[in-house]
């Protein structure tokens, strides 16, 4: 079986080679796209909304963005049992966190459709339940690899929590680096949201080259209206009195927030700047740090709706954006800044990826998670001449477009399921 998953390895490496990086080529008529011919698609997600979470936000958007090329696309989470469309897409909720009681009843829906059939698992071991150690789920995503023929793509946001700390810590990241073994071994296509993950996967067995970076997708719309964006400026500008914006988007814990504290901590100067504080827990972090001098210049953006908080990230004049392990194609908080053309600064750190590091940046980075060094990064970018900050936008939206869009997700998918049927 070893040799075998070797060769459906190898032959994915050189499928997903073929994927390119602009939209979906298809046949069209007079009124649009036709469906492909192509396998039942289905997408396997240990979260989907209601659920709060990165990987559930992600997952909506991307069976939005398959519907919209004409990809008929299911989708299998947790939740209370029973089929429900939603938003126009099939949701086939089973027993929640898929305990293996519920095996059977998954098994049934994936086999109401016809073979052949795609299941698309969008990997994140701490949603699949069992409290992160769901063994029983990866043994059955490879038996229906390997005996019901199900064409299992394993798309790796997260691989295995690190071999460190007590016993109970190094025990769940013995059985997720189990799972991830065997998902691997098991899949026609391996795909992986950043470069980090690669050494992980080789250590577990998987041959160099045949996995394949698909970085993720802004889970904030890809475009905004200008004029609410021109608005929603005036207005920080108005009650502020800075000239220039800042915003940071993201959930405010761990080693993040405490780095942007220190980045904040850090600047000089911040009497002409508004730092525009964004997504969830960001009224509790500034509300903690109510004493400190900066605060001063910081405001929660008052809304949860996607539409306006891309708005107002638009609207500002940089993002910072700072992560303790370096900037990733998995940082989807970073995505949303390039997919709209604001400037990012952030840093380099142990996972970054190589093409963080090329001569023509897409981003203002500092060389390694340092307070001190992000808040000279955006110093400098703020520095600026606006047309020269127009144009670190303009290229970072390029880099998103060709790397990361959700066009370049729906194209990975629809390819796969072209040569992989």
């Amino acid at each position: 079986m070893a040799a075998i998953a070797r060769r459906r390895l190898a032959a994915s490496g050189a499928l997903l080679a073929e994927i390119s990086s602009g939209p979906v080529a298809a046949h069209s008529s007079g009124s649009g796209r036709q469906p492909l011919i192509a396998p039942s698609l289905f997408i396997f997600s240990g979260e989907y909304p209601p659920e709060p979470g990165g990987v559930s936000d992600h997952t909506q958007i991307l069976t939005s963005a398959l519907r919209d090329h004409n990809l008929p696309v299911r989708v299998l989470c947790g939740g209370n049992s029973g089929l429900a469309m939603e938003n126009g897409v099939a949701v086939h909720r089973v027993a929640r966190r898929f305990h293996p009681a519920a095996l059977s009843a998954m098994a049934r829906t994936l086999e109401s459709c016809p073979r052949s059939r795609m299941v698309w698992v969008q990997y994140a071991p701490h949603a699949l339940g069992l409290r992160g150690m769901n063994l029983p789920l990866a043994l059955w995503l490879a038996w229906r690899a390997w005996f019901h023929r199900d064409t299992v793509v394993a798309y790796f946001h997260e691989v295995a929590f690190p071999f460190r700390g007590p016993w109970k810590h190094r025990l769940l990241s013995t059985v997720q680096h189990a799972m991830a073994a065997i998902v691997a071994a098991s899949a026609s296509a391996v795909l992986v949201t950043t470069e980090a993950w690669l050494p992980r996967l080789r250590l577990l067995g998987m041959r160099p080259g045949v996995a394949r970076l698909l970085p993720v997708f802004s889970n904030l719309p890809e475009e905004v209206d200008l004029n609410a964006v021109a608005l929603r400026r005036r207005h920080w500008q108005t009650i502020s009195g800075a000239s220039h914006l800042v915003g940071h988007f993201g959930t405010y814990g761990g080693g993040v927030a405490a780095l942007l504290e220190e980045s904040l901590s850090a600047l000089d100067d911040t009497k002409d700047m508004l730092f525009l504080l964004m997504g969830r827990r960001a009224s509790a972090w500034l509300a903690a740090h109510a004493g400190k001098p900066w605060a001063a210049r910081c405001r929660v953006v008052p809304q949860d709706d996607p539409v306006a908080i891309a708005e107002t990230m638009a609207a500002c004049d940089a993002a910072l954006q700072p992560y303790p392990d370096g900037i990733t194609t998995r940082r989807t908080t970073a995505m949303s800044a390039l997919a709209l053309g604001v400037p990012l600064v952030s840093n380099l750190g142990a996972l970054s990826d190589v093409c963080w590091k090329t001569d023509d940046p897409c981003a203002a980075l500092a060389s390694r998670p340092d307070g001190r060094l992000l808040a000279e990064a955006l110093a400098g970018v703020m520095a600026f001449q606006p047309c020269k900050r127009q144009a670190m936008g303009a290229r970072g939206t390029a880099w998103y477009e060709r790397n990361a869009s959700r066009a370049v997700s729906a194209n990975a998918v629809t390819v796969l399921m072209g040569r992989l049927a």
